[in-house]
């Protein structure tokens, strides 16, 4: 009965896209995300609205599935990796016999001097980097919006209290017309951010044909 009692994004198949700590140990070739994506939209409609946290959510966690996968693909074709060669030892020349305790300071210097050269060798065959793949320019885009993603966000916020005049809401498409599709998911994304923090207020228009964006809560007065 409790199960029952929630979205019915946090139940079992949809679940998957929603936790995030466990949706980096999964395999990613088990998930069907189309099929996924396809099944969650059309279980939104039949409820009769969107939620547009839930849907970003849904989207981020997608675009993570996908980029699993990419990566392996990419591993895959990674041509086999050539043996290390082994660092050539200087052994240093046996103690004269027979030993006596006060020559062995100057053998112990020796082969610690030796040990550090074996060991500088093989940091420096170490220190060489293997020859990778270069991944396609989209997925190096979405490495570095994703690396640098609270940088971003509050770039973005500052834009938006600019945009905002005395509490007139901002029209989602104008804000992005014009604008690449992979820079629309980066600023749909970004304000799903913002409405979790309470920074904004999303809301769709009466028509249903743009989204209405509003300063928030712990949004700084408007000058």
């Amino acid at each position: 009965m409790e199960e029952l009692s929630k979205p019915f994004w946090l139940r079992p198949p949809y679940l998957i896209l929603f936790d995030l700590l466990r949706l980096h140990r999964i395999k990613p070739w088990d998930v069907d995300i189309a099929s996924l994506l396809n099944s969650f939209l059309a279980e939104m409609k039949d409820n009769g609205y969107i939620d547009f946290s839930a849907s970003g959510t849904a989207l981020l966690s997608s675009s993570i599935v996908h980029r699993m996968k990419s990566e392996l693909v990419l591993k895959m074709e990674e041509p086999p990796k050539p043996p290390v060669p082994k660092p050539i030892e200087d052994i240093p020349p046996p103690l004269p016999f027979p030993l006596r305790f006060e020559y062995t300071s100057t053998s112990v210097v020796e082969i610690l001097r030796t040990l550090q050269e074996v060991l500088t060798n093989e940091k420096a065959l170490l220190a060489k980097k293997p020859f990778v793949l270069s991944p396609p320019s989209v997925f190096e885009q979405l490495d570095e919006f994703l690396a640098n993603i609270e940088e971003n966000i509050q770039d973005f916020y500052a834009e938006l209290i600019k945009l905002s005049i005395r509490g007139v809401p901002i029209s989602f498409r104008k804000m992005v017309k014009g604008e690449p599709f992979i820079q629309i998911v980066r600023v749909f994304i970004m304000l799903l951010f913002l409405a979790h923090q309470k920074k904004v207020i999303i809301a769709q228009e009466e028509q249903g044909t743009d989204i209405l964006i509003r300063l928030g809560e712990v949004s700084p007065p408007i000058a």
